[in-house]
């Protein structure tokens, strides 16, 4: 089978890590997979060397035209800077130019039986939507979707013309993948998609259970924090962007009592998105008096299951809606218990006997999970065994899953 996936994206986060994962676990090492990804993709600027180890994977970057990154060109211009203003009213003329060049980019790769445009949340980025009107130009017969994240509502006085484009996407689109089915129903509630025309398949995320021992050293979080032995070191990775809810759990902290809150070490894992995010936070932490209680790591490489595994707690704290939680998952396939906001997909997969949930947006409700976990961490452990113990027996391929999924829109 020979596959092309198209994956246009600005920022990094779970999308780059899910297709790697895709990728990395791919079941039939002879089918021939082409990558095509937009310059300044971020995600794969920073796991470039990984797609780059894997045989069966080639990698090619283009130039998007796509609307987005018309939009992104534009800000990043001091004479343009108001353009993206005019180019919202354009935004039917971009689509189809950029429609176009994919379909000379996808000419010059050859023949493929099937792509893949691989989608943040949606419309997000117009350039994989319009991979799939490129596709069906170019000649491949089966076209899919996925999705991420979570659909929105149509941008003002757009509502007519993105109305067109999904009745497109329900034409040209042979299925739609989604992560979660929270992602699913917010693409049935907020656009104009027609499950009964269009299958809309849910795989959910999966991780490598039990990996091989990595061989590239992982930073000490302990020690980078200079916590002692009995400190508990409770953290959040991923992006630090203010709907990922770090300020949140920084607030939270603040309100716990003194005792309590010596006992803890919040480990704050990623780089800011945008960059002045993590100086602000910082900022706050310290006019809160809780700066010494908070660590700000960055962007930490390796592995992320042996991250998070040094970890006494993972919280993700997001405030409006999560696609699927990929880190809760690798949470739980090492052990460590796990907080989570009541959002999107996580109620999905975070029962109250593998987990707790907080409502989203309330600090007092973290404060009150925190504390308890300082207080008697034994029965957040005891979840947390039951959560790993569950993940083996229910162990779910997901890469064989997507190729099962292939090989069904082909016939």
């Amino acid at each position: 089978m020979r596959i092309l996936i198209y994956w246009e994206q600005e920022s990094w986060g779970g999308v780059d890590t899910h297709l790697l994962e895709l990728l990395s676990t791919w079941p039939v090492p002879d089918d021939e997979i082409v990558l095509m990804v937009n310059k300044g993709n971020r995600g794969f600027a920073r796991l470039r060397e990984s797609f780059a180890e894997l045989p069966y994977v080639r990698c090619v970057e283009v130039v998007s035209g796509s609307h987005n990154e018309l939009n992104r060109r534009c800000r990043e211009s001091r004479l343009l800077r108001h353009a993206p203003k005019l180019l919202h009213f354009l935004q039917p003329l971009t689509y189809w130019l950029s429609v176009r060049r994919l379909q000379r980019q996808f000419a010059r790769e050859g023949d493929f039986d099937l792509l893949l445009a691989d989608n943040g949340g949606y419309p997000a980025a117009w350039g994989t939507i319009c991979a799939l009107e490129a596709g069906a130009r170019a000649g491949i017969g089966a076209r899919l979707m996925l999705v991420h994240h979570a659909a929105v509502s149509a941008a003002p006085f757009m509502g007519w013309f993105e109305q067109l484009v999904d009745r497109r996407v329900t034409r040209l689109a042979t299925a739609v993948v989604c992560v979660s089915q929270a992602t699913r129903q917010a693409l049935l509630d907020r656009r104009w998609f027609d499950d009964e025309a269009l299958r809309i398949r849910v795989i959910y995320n999966g991780i490598t259970l039990n990996p091989k021992p990595s061989a590239e050293p992982v930073l000490d979080i302990r020690a980078a924090a200079g916590a002692g032995p009995a400190d508990r070191l409770i953290g959040i990775a991923g992006r630090v962007s203010a709907y990922k809810g770090q300020e949140d759990l920084i607030f939270s902290l603040a309100r716990m009592t003194p005792a309590d809150r010596q006992r803890v070490r919040l480990i704050v894992i990623g780089s800011g998105d945008p960059p002045g995010e993590l100086d602000r936070l910082q900022r706050a932490a310290s006019s809160l008096g809780v700066g010494k209680q908070v660590h700000f790591l960055g962007y930490v490489p390796g592995r992320a299951v042996d991250i998070i595994a040094q970890l006494d707690l993972l919280v993700v704290a997001t405030r409006s809606f999560e696609g699927f939680g990929l880190t809760l998952i690798e949470a739980m396939s090492v052990g460590v218990p796990v907080l989570a906001t009541r959002v999107g997909a996580i109620p999905e997969f975070v029962h109250p006997d593998v987990g707790v949930l907080v409502s989203p947006g309330n600090p007092l409700e973290l404060a009150a999970a925190l504390t308890d976990f300082v207080s008697d961490p034994a029965p957040w452990q005891q979840r947390a065994t039951r959560a790993q113990q569950r993940l083996l027996q229910n162990k779910v391929d997901m890469a064989s899953e997507y190729r099962q999924l292939f090989l069904e829109c082909l016939a």
